[in-house]
This record gives structure tokens, C-alpha cells and sequence, in this order.
């Protein structure tokens, strides 16, 4: 099988890490998250994320939008271990169940295709119990590689 093309040498794990973390940590939006970057490999990344009651409804459900806004920062990553900078095309999710205030959710996304100008991603959210909550696919633009 051959190796995925980078824009970047990321092969190393824990370098490929410190980029992602280094990213996100110059990010006003994503320190706004209570994310936690868990690992990251070529072409895939997991994260857990905290539900919050400031991004909760009413009835301290999380928001929709929020999660969909996680989960394109989730594929962005995804993208970055890949070496190169990007912007998001499009995004669908599907929502399969709602997530409460005080509940742990992780998500993982991983690189479907890499072609030369873009690169699909495709996410799963799931709860401490490994039940699924949210599933998206997106498809990004590539800007430039990674300094």
C-alpha cells in the first residue's frame, strides 16, 4: 500500500501532534471549544469534546450547530495531518441522536480521498457508551502546504 501523500514530512507522530496542537492553539474559535486533541496519525485525528451548558438549548440539548461546527474543525485537523492548509467546500451531517449538557463525546475523522485539489473527510461523534451521535462528510479545498 502506498504511503499518503503529504504536503509536508509528517510521518513522525508526535511532531504531526505538536503541529495540530500548535494550530489550534493560536485559534481564538477553537479555545473557545472545550476540545481535547487525543491523537493523531496521517490522514486521521480524535478528539474528545465536553458538552458545555453555554452551547446548549433550552432544554440543555447541544446545539446542531455547534456540533457541526466541531466536527469541521474535527476534519480540518484531519486535513492538516495531511500537510496542507484548507478550506471547507462543503459540509453534511446527519444527526442520529441528541447529546446533553455534562456528557463526554469523541470524534474521529479520517481522510477518504485525497486528490490533488481537495480532500474528502468524514467524521464520527460518539458518546462515552460508543453510541453514535452525529455523522458528517466534507470536502475541503486546498489552500497551500503547511510551513
Amino acid at each position: 500500500m502506498d504511503e499518503p501523500r503529504t504536503g509536508v514530512g509528517l510521518s513522525d507522530s508526535a511532531r504531526m501532534h505538536a503541529i495540530i496542537e500548535g494550530i489550534y492553539a493560536k485559534t481564538p474559535y477553537f479555545k473557545s471549544m472545550p476540545c481535547t486533541i487525543e491523537t493523531v496519525a496521517v490522514g486521521r485525528v480524535r478528539v474528545g469534546f465536553d458538552v458545555s451548558r453555554h452551547i446548549c438549548n433550552y432544554r440543555n440539548i447541544a446545539s446542531g450547530g455547534v456540533l457541526a461546527a466541531f466536527c469541521d474543525t474535527l476534519m480540518g485537523m484531519a486535513c492538516r495531518t495531511m500537510g496542507f492548509q484548507v478550506t471547507t467546500l462543503e459540509i453534511n451531517m446527519n444527526y442520529i441522536r441528541s447529546v446533553n449538557s455534562g456528557e463526554h463525546i469523541t470524534g474521529i475523522g479520517q481522510v477518504l480521498h485525497h486528490g490533488r485539489n481537495t480532500i474528502v473527510v468524514e467524521c464520527e461523534c460518539r458518546d462515552a457508551d460508543g453510541s453514535l451521535i452525529v455523522k458528517g462528510r466534507s470536502s475541503f479545498y486546498i489552500l497551500k502546504k503547511i510551513d
